[in-house]
């Protein structure tokens, strides 16, 4: 049974990440964020399949410059056949920590529209409206929350 996520090599999430978020590019393709050196990723296995990633790093949030230090949440994926089981929420709540503990104010990302649930349920604000655009050609709604020593200020509304 699967009960966490854990800090994983970027490169055993590489195909779970291509195949879902950029599935034409090649196998074995670099993707967006490979090559940032701050990049934590995680993974959930089960057995030696990693069945759900995601990675953060330390990045500024375009809608909120003024909460500061930012991390950023990237290339969250699930494997289809083991979606709808908790693994994602998994790797939302080792990222947190994650962020947490690095002394982060918020944590922000760009969430599929069909992930919204899942990050409002762990906590996330939606801001503004769904969008598209060159990188997002599926509709994505920009999210963040408060994880640092300001949390206490701010009272989550989702604002769409």
């Amino acid at each position: 049974m699967v009960t966490h996520a854990e800090v994983i090599d970027p490169a055993l999430t590489r195909e779970l990440r291509r195949a879902i978020l950029r599935p034409s590019l090649p196998a074995a393709a670099s993707l967006p964020g490979d090559d940032l050196p701050d990049a934590v990723h995680f993974g959930v296995r089960i057995g030696q399949a990693i069945v759900s990633t995601c990675f953060v790093f330390p990045d500024p949030c375009p809608w909120l410059p003024e909460r500061s230090p930012a991390w950023h949440l990237r290339q969250m994926a699930t494997a289809p056949e083991h979606r709808g089981r908790g693994y994602a929420g998994l790797a939302v709540v080792a990222a947190l920590a994650h962020v947490r503990a690095a002394g982060a104010d918020i944590l922000w990302l760009q969430a599929r529209e069909r992930a919204v649930p899942m990050y409002e349920r762990h906590g996330f604000i939606g801001v503004g409206e769904l969008f598209t655009d060159e990188e997002h050609t599926v509709p994505h709604l920009r999210m963040w929350q408060p994880v640092g020593a300001k949390t206490d200020e701010i009272t989550p509304t989702i604002k769409r």
